[in-house]
């Protein structure tokens, strides 16, 4: 049974978590309206909002690549103060560009922001599995997921009040979110860098069949999860015709149920293993995004979201649990990394399949949302092709309960 009992008192893992409340306290203020900021203030099309955030999630894939490796070679410290710091740089910039009406560089900026999170995801997953034991490192991801999710319980609720406020205060808070993150990140104990071998034909790829299938699972998971960026805000407030400030509701109970949730969700679905865990997740998304299809008001939404969260919470943390698994020595961020990028593919497709459906079927709830969920199925059905594969080969661990 998972246990909290050795990680909660892991310095480590407390210091990253924190680093990363910080982190998704900035972006559960943004993020909810990033996709209403290109629309409404810069005046942009829907479907060229989609092709921006397929940018850059584009971009994301390119720098995940160059962060696993960087978190191997230079170390987890190193790479995660780097993300944080340029987050600094570049969400100041973009502030400044829209202030001054730059907005083409504001866009481009916007689209380079992935540089930041995809340095600071893969090394901090890393170094969590770094500083964890096999039998407690779901509890260790969990923990960082409770404390990662705080920030985005109550950063939704800042936005929708900075929001009114004005959109560019909304950038400034990503700034001091960033500057919190870095210091937090300076207590970091530096770990180990890896040597650099021989053998190695390329030191930024990983070859591993078993985690190319995996990553196809979950890139089909972020392909329905991406919706959460730019479908959802923008189907609620053109379709249900929610105002704009109380979107950072809906988001908000995101946040509070991974906070209240996680816990008892994947101690409850630890005697069934990581995979079985992440189908029951995969299904969950699938429902979540299906029935936003009968949602008529911010209630209804707000109830769609707790279905979806369910799915993230069993999903996201049995990610990286079982990737680390599967890792050998000294290359757990480089396959961090090689799962990352292929999320990063489902994050860079997801919007504009999104807003691509929407936009064809003239924005009718029951196909567009039924064609969304989808996704979710085919996630959970190449899991169970690969349980099968994987078990195949012999190798047993990853399918195996958590021990009590």
């Amino acid at each position: 049974m998972v246990s909290f009992s050795t990680d909660i008192h892991n310095k480590q893992v407390i210091i990253v978590s924190l680093s990363s409340m910080m982190r998704s306290l900035g972006m559960g203020a943004s993020w909810p309206f990033m996709a209403i900021f290109l629309s409404l203030y810069l005046h942009i099309a829907i479907y060229i909002v989609g092709i921006i955030f397929t940018l850059l999630s584009l971009m994301s894939m390119i720098f995940s690549i160059l962060g696993g490796y960087l978190a191997d070679l230079k170390g987890r410290k190193f790479t995660l103060m780097l993300g944080s710091v340029s987050g600094i740089f570049i969400f100041l910039s973009i502030a400044i560009t829209f202030l001054f009406h730059a907005y083409a560089l504001t866009i481009i900026l916007f689209i380079l922001s992935s540089f930041s999170g995809s340095l600071v995801y893969p090394s901090a997953s890393a170094l969590i599995s770094d500083v964890t034991e096999p039998e407690n490192r779901e509890g260790g991801y969990s923990i960082y997921r409770i404390l990662s999710n705080i920030g985005w319980a109550i950063g939704p609720l800042m936005g929708s009040f900075i929001y009114s406020s004005g959109i560019v205060y909304i950038f400034y808070a990503l700034v001091i979110a960033n500057l919190l993150q870095t210091i937090i990140i300076s207590f970091v104990k530096k770990q180990n860098v890896m040597k650099t071998g021989t053998g190695t034909k390329n030191p930024f790829l990983v070859y591993d069949k078993y985690l190319f299938i995996f990553s196809i699972a979950t890139f089909f998971i972020i392909l329905l999860s991406s919706q959460f960026s730019v479908s959802l805000p923008l189907y609620s407030e053109i379709v249900i015709k929610i105002n704009v400030s109380d979107i950072g509701y809906i988001y908000a109970i995101n946040g509070l149920v991974v906070v209240l949730g996680q816990y008892p969700l994947i101690k409850l679905f630890s005697r069934f293993g990581d995979l079985t865990t992440f189908i029951a997740g995969a299904l969950f998304y699938a429902l979540g995004y299906f029935i936003i299809a009968f949602s008529t008001n911010l209630y209804g939404l707000m109830f769609d979201m707790v279905i979806i969260t369910i799915g993230e919470n069993l999903t996201t943390p049995t990610i990286n649990s079982v990737i680390s698994k599967m890792s050998p020595a000294g290359k757990t961020g480089r396959y961090m990394g090689f799962n990352a990028m292929f999320n990063s593919i489902g994050r860079a497709f997801g919007p504009s399949v999104g807003t691509y459906v929407m936009y064809t079927f003239h924005y009718n709830g029951l196909i567009t949302w039924s064609l969304i969920g989808v996704f979710g199925v085919f996630s959970a059905i190449v899991i169970v092709i690969f349980s099968s594969s994987y078990k195949k080969s012999g190798y047993t661990y990853i399918a195996e309960k958590t021990k009590s």
